[in-house]
C-alpha cells in the first residue's frame, strides 16, 4: 500500500519550512525540513518503505529511528486527512 497527498491540501515553502493548508477543513500545519521532504516525496504515491529509504539516504538517521518517526508523522497526516491510501 502506498500513500499520497490528499487533493484538498495545498502547500507553500516559507523559508526552510513548508506550510500546508486545507481550506475545506480550516487547518494548517507547519513542517520542518524532514516533514517537508516527506511531503515532497508523497506528491506521487510512495510506500512507507520508499519514504524511509529516501530519508536515510538524505539524513543522518538510523533505519529504525527513521521508520518510527515516519510512521508517527504519517499517522498525524492521516488524522488530519492530509494523505490518502492508494493501491
Amino acid at each position: 500500500m502506498s500513500i499520497s497527498r490528499h487533493g484538498d491540501w495545498i502547500s507553500a515553502k516559507v523559508g526552510d519550512e513548508i506550510v500546508m493548508m486545507s481550506a475545506e477543513q480550516g487547518k494548517y500545519i507547519g513542517l520542518n525540513d524532514v516533514g517537508a521532504r516527506v511531503w515532497e516525496l508523497i506528491e506521487t504515491p510512495h510506500s512507507i518503505d520508499g519514504v524511509v529509504a529516501a530519508l536515510i539516504e538524505e539524513f543522518d538517521v538510523t533505519p529504525e529511528v527513521c521508520r518510527a518517526e515516519v510512521e508517527s508523522f504519517v499517522e498525524k497526516l492521516r488524522e488530519n486527512k492530509a494523505i490518502e491510501d492508494v493501491a
